[in-house]
Order: structure tokens, then sequence, then C-alpha cells
């Protein structure tokens, strides 16, 4: 557009024919789009390119800058029209080469415009949404919820022209973008103006506090360069690094040499004044910070991957097990994990939308044992140069943890701790008891323990002991552990005073014969029920303080509810795999046990299915009621309880309909048990049964196994009901 034109738009209400002007620059074809790359100052790889629109110039006259020229438009009303078909012109380049990112321009107020998402899937997943700041920003919570739909497909979001226009500290703080962009005025001769140095070095530090990468627009010169390198800037944008160009730009065969690997110095400074683990991990990660990575040190600890240090997150992971992604292969291989992209990554675990590449070393101990993981991730690919820094902290960090010696010693409540966590984590009671006996033996630090389970008659029994007086415990009886427990039954826990030559309570002469100095005696009480009592036990005299005693209460509490908790599980489970009426087994259960049963028959035996059906229950229903029914169906039941042989087990599959899975080691055992329960069904129900049996042949398939007793018990109800049939073997296939 003619500059008399741009001016005269200014100061009276836009012409028709003004608009039409503007509104040729939205046909196809009429804007040309170039790209600019951006390079990783480090080694001045690129990372990504600046889309930029470049518009017809009017014959006669001088080319304005796109920013002259969209200001014009937005004073003629037509911006955001004008900004949607630079997106478009930019769009038909497709997606940068090498995963590299696509940096566009938009203007905050334009952002919501109907047509840049119909353009979303003409746009690569790597697109960098770059919100031009000439203009005052007026509601942030407005802003983020039109970022929404493109952060939601993977794009980042940069904040262009720090230190110019509106930008303010406060703006950055609450977008929390990916990207921050240094203005050309905070560049252009920087190197020549230390007032300008101190803003740098400022506006980077508050960058890196809110999780931003700096990205330096202008640099033209090698000097300018010298001071964002000091500066660690991460990024870089401007002639220097080569011109605005059509796409892809060629990377220029001459370019400025990347700095050479400095001297020892910051990092290996912060490294040796750490006196512990946890400083050591700190300085690598601040190092790796600095270099715009988002780092993270893990150590193993407990069995368990804890974090030692990060940034550039709001949460982690943490407690993981050596199974999970990048990090927990990395320990478990002890092989460096480079991965160039997470979207193609079955290891990577997703923490946030902005990362591209993750780069994962193993951190060795003494004798080379892998003891950790030094893992970085970054929005864009680290280079070669960036992988071999990374490689190098965890050589410097290896090296400084081992002459620390590791981690620190964990203590007792950090114990108590991971123990919490692994009895939450178990189902089966057996289990659980076998980890607290062994939690209590640690955290006591005594040589043995006990614990005993309720026997369901009002004492208890010892169910598992360790340590050298395990089998002194394991022979104490009913009564000696009912005098042990009435020990605890006013306090949470009982435990000796150091004194050798005191009396103690009722009951302690059995643990004292035995040659006990020391034990500590705790009920396992979970909601006012005793499911348990825990006993620890040493030959040393050990004077117990409040502290251990505490610690091992709380554990006594975390075992009983697990113990309930399992309790409730188990009772559960049964009570889905029973029938409510009867408490037999259902019809799922049988078709789920029948191949247990088969599978299980004793070498010489074999599995048998039994099927009965109550002769005459319709009858029953209608003349006495349903509930005179339900209680033929319980008679049925206890008659089913009795006569099935040991090992084998009775269902209820239908309304009258019962089954039955027991072994036998000819036909002669299988009509036993039909004989007896067609006499006992005829004395005790007041009525008759139909009963059909199959005993199982090699090869058959359980539903063939099933259908022939179920056949077995329809040809007794078709001879007159009240019989017991054993069903013929299936008869051989025959070929032709």
């Amino acid at each position: 557009m003619p500059e008399a034109m741009a001016d005269r738009t200014a100061h009276r209400a836009p012409s028709t024919r003004a608009v039409d002007e503007f509104r040729e620059l939205l046909a196809p074809g009429a804007i040309r789009a170039v790209f600019q790359p951006i390079v990783r100052l480090a080694d001045l790889q690129p990372i990504g390119y600046e889309g930029l629109a470049r518009f017809p110039t009017p014959p006669g006259l001088v080319a304005l800058p796109p920013d002259v020229t969209l200001a014009a438009a937005g004073r003629l009303g037509v911006r955001e029209e004008l900004e949607v078909a630079c997106w478009a012109a930019i769009s038909e380049a497709g997606a940068p080469p090498a995963g590299r990112l696509l940096f566009v321009n938009v203007a905050p107020d334009a952002l919501g415009h109907p047509g840049l998402l119909e353009l979303a899937e003409r746009l690569p997943a790597r697109l960098v949404i770059e919100l031009t700041e000439q203009d005052a920003i007026q509601n942030t919570v407005q802003l983020r919820d039109r970022l929404k739909p493109w952060i939601a497909r993977g794009a980042l979001v940069a904040v262009d022209d720090a230190g110019a226009g509106f930008t303010s500290l406060e703006y950055v703080a609450e977008l929390r973008p990916d990207f921050l962009k240094l203005s050309r005025g905070m560049v252009t001769g920087v190197d020549l103006d230390p007032g300008r140095q101190a803003v740098l070095r400022a506006t980077v530090a508050f960058a890196r506090e809110v999780g931003a990468r700096v990205v330096a627009e202008g640099v033209e010169r090698p000097e300018e360069l010298t001071i964002l390198r000091d500066a660690e800037v991460d990024y870089g944008q401007g002639w220097l690094f080569g011109r605005p160009a059509e796409a892809w730009p060629e990377e220029p065969s001459t370019r400025p040499a990347a700095p050479p690997r400095p001297p020892a110095g910051r990092l290996e400074r912060d490294l040796a004044a750490a006196t512990n683990a946890r400083e050591a991990s700190e300085a690598v990660v601040e190092h790796l910070a600095r270099k715009g990575l988002m780092p993270s040190v893990y150590l193993e600890d407990g069995g368990r991957l804890r974090c030692q240090a990060v940034r550039g997150y709001w949460q982690i992971y943490d407690g993981m097990p050596a199974t999970a992604g990048v990090i927990g292969r990395t320990f478990r291989t002890g092989e460096p994990t480079i991965v160039d992209d997470v979207s193609a990554s079955t290891d990577y675990l997703l923490a946030v939308a902005s990362v591209h590449a993750e780069v994962c070393m193993p951190l060795r101990g003494h004798g080379g044992r892998v003891v950790g993981v030094l893992n970085a991730e970054s929005p864009t690919s680290p280079g070669d140069a960036g992988i071999a820094e990374i490689e190098r902290c965890a050589r410097v960090l290896s090296a400084r943890l081992e002459a620390l010696g590791g981690l620190a010693d964990v203590s007792p409540a950090q114990q108590l701790a991971r123990i919490a966590v692994r009895l939450g984590s178990l189902e089966e009671a057996e289990d659980i008891v076998r980890e607290t006996v062994a939690a209590a033996r640690a955290l006591a630090g005594f040589e043995s323990a006990m614990l005993a389970l309720p026997d369901g008659h009002g004492g208890f029994y010892v169910h598992h002991a360790e340590g050298s007086f395990a089998v002194a415990l394991g022979a104490l009886e009913a009564a000696d552990l009912e005098r042990i427990a009435a020990w605890v039954d006013k306090g949470t826990s009982s435990y000796t005073a150091a004194d050798s030559g005191g009396r103690g309570f009722e009951g302690h002469e059995v643990l004292r014969e035995a040659g006990a100095n020391a034990v500590i005696v705790l009920p396992l009480v979970s909601a006012g029920e005793r499911h348990g009592l825990l006993l620890v036990v040493d030959r040393a005299n050990h004077r117990i303080n409040t502290e251990k005693a505490e610690l091992l209460e709380l554990l006594a509490g975390q075992a009983a509810g697990s113990l309930r908790m399992a309790a409730a599980v188990t009772e559960l489970r049964e009570r889905a795999a029973r029938d409510p009426l009867t408490g037999l087994g259902h019809h799922a259960t049988f078709y789920a046990e029948v191949p247990e049963a088969r599978a299980a028959a004793a070498a010489g035996r074999r599995a048998v299915v039994l099927l009965a059906d109550v002769d005459g229950f319709k009858a029953i229903n209608d003349s006495r009621g349903h509930a005179a029914g339900d209680d033929v169906l319980r008679s049925v039941a206890g008659v089913l309880r009795a006569v099935t042989p040991s090992g084998g087990r009775a269902y209820r599959i239908g309304g009258d309909e019962f089954a039955m899975l027991f072994e036998c080691g000819g036909e002669a055992d299988a009509w036993a048990v039909g004989w007896d329960l067609q006499a006992q069904a005829r004395s005790a129900i007041g009525t008759t049964a139909s009963i059909g049996m199959a005993i199982a042949c090699p090869g058959e398939s359980d539903e063939h196994l099933v259908a022939r007793a179920d056949a077995a018990m329809y040809e007794v109800k078709r001879r007159g009901r009240d019989g017991v049939l054993i069903a013929p073997g299936p008869q051989p296939t025959t070929s032709a």
C-alpha cells in the first residue's frame, strides 16, 4: 500500500477504495512467505524458523515494513483478515524439516478469529505462536482462553518484542510462555552499552524463573553474539545467522564459530562446595537449566527412583520403579537414552506439552554400579553439543556423588513412609504379614519379630516369625499369646525398660526363658477391632525410647489397616463368587472352575461334572409360595455340601439347577456320589432330584463335558425323574 494512503487513513474514515485495495491482499498468492532461521547459540544449529509475510509493492512505490502495513489494515478494520491471510501463506510451506519449530506472529486480538482455527490442520504440530506486543494486553484471562485450543494440539507460546511496546513483567509472569523474544532494540549494539547488558542479564534471569527460553532478535554482529552467549541467552535470530528466504533456507556454509568449551568454572566450583548428594544434584540441574534445558536428577533409594533436584517443572513424577519411562529404562539398562521426538517414544512419560526431546544419562557409583540418572528435556533438539554437555555433567556428578558417599542414611521416619507405601500396595494378608514382620525388625533394630493373627475363637495363633527367636516365638501357645496380648489392652504398646533385674508382667517368663532381654509388644488395631499382635524381640538389653515406640505403633496401625482392607477385599471376592441365597458358587464361578478342576485332577483320577435339577420345583413355588421354594433351595445346598467329596465344590447355576465338581478314580466313585445325593435329597427336601454326570475324557472340551452331563440329566427327566445317570463317553470321530 502506498505510504501516503497509510497516512491519510489515520485522519479520516477509511474509503471504500482503500479497503478494497487491502482486500486484494487476501487473495490466494498475493502474500509471499519467507522464513528466517532461529539458532541455538551454544552450537549455532537451527532449532526452528520464523515465518514472515511479504506484501506486494504497488508500482513505483517502496515496500513498507509488515508491521506498518498491518497497522494500516487495523485502522481500516481488516487487520484480523490480513493476519489470517499471512498464516495461510505461511502454511503453504508445510512443516519445517527435522522436526524444527515454526514461529508465527499474531496479534492477541486476532488470535480468536475463526479463520485461524480453520487453518489448524494445515499448520505443523511443532508450532510456536508469537504474541506480538505493539498493543497493550487488556485481558490476560481471555488471551489464555483463546490459546487453549492451540496448546491442546501441541502449540507452544512465545511473547514477542520483550523490551518494546507494552510488554510487562507481570504479563509474562501471568502467561508463562515457552519462549521470550528480546526486541531488536535490546540486542543491537548491546556490546557497546553496559547498561543494556545489565538489563539483558536480568531479563534472562527473569525468563528462567518463569520457565521461558530466551530468543534474541536482530543479531547482526559477532560482538553482539559474544555478549548474548555470556548472558546465557538460549537462541538467536538475525542476519548473522541467515536472512529471510524461501522455504526452507539452506544452512549457510559459513557462520560464526561455536564457542570453545569453557574451562572448569561455575559448575565445578558449585559441585566442589556441595556437602551432600542433593546439593550436588542441584548444582548440575542449575547449570543445565542455564543452558535452556529442563533437567532433573533421580537417585535410587529404597528400590525406587527419587527426585533429588529439578528445574523447569511445576510438578514431577517421584518414587518411580525401574520400569517407568525413559528414566527407568536408562537406570535399568545402564545405557544412555536419547529421544529425538518424544511423540514417537513408547517409553516417554507425558509431563508437559512443550517437551520435544529427552536425553537421559546413567549416573554411576563405586564399581560402575548405576545409582541414578541425569535427565534433561527440551522443547527443541539439544543438538550434539547439548548432548555432549549433558553427558559431561553426568560424569562429573557421578564422580562427586561417589566422593560424597552417595545418599545420606535414611531416617526412621523415611523408612516408615516407604514401608507404609509398600503395605498400601499389598492385597494379600500373607504378604502384609511378612512385610510387617520384616519392617518391625528393621525399624526396631531387633533381631527377631513375630505376628500373631486371631484364631476365630477369641484368641491368637502365631502366623509368621523371623530371626534367631523364630522357633521359640513359633512355639508360643494360645494361652501364652493371650497373656501377652493383655499387656496392650490399655495402651498402644508395651516394652521392656532395660532393667535386667526388674520384674515382668504375667506371662513374661516364656520370653525370658528363651533368652529375650528386650521385647516390644504392639496391638494391631483398626476401626476398634484387633486384627493381630506384633512382637519384636532381641537378646541385647535395649533402652527403648518414645520415638522408636511411636514409629512401631504407626507401623502397627498401618499393618492393621492393611489387614482389615485385605479381609474386606477377600470377603467381597468371596461374596461375588457365591450365590446370595444358598452360599454356593454361582453360574460364572462354575464355568470358570471347570477347566481348573480338570487341570488339578490327581494322577490316575478324572474330573466329574454333576448337574442336578429339583423335580417339581415350579409346583412348590405355585402351591406353597416363593419363600417355601427358597427354603427348598437352601436345603438342597445343604445336602450338596454334605455329599460333596473332599476337594470338590458345589454350585447353584440356575433357578433350581445345581452343579458339583469333584474327582473320581472310576465310574464306581462317581455312582456312589450320585446315589448318595439322590438318597439324601429325598429325605431332606421333601421332593426328588434328577441327576446327570459326565466323567472328563482326554481331548474333550470343557463345553462338551458339561453338555454331556446336561444331556444325562435331561435323559433322567425323560425317564420319569428321581434318578442318576452317567453320560456315555464321547463318540470317537471317524474319517471317510
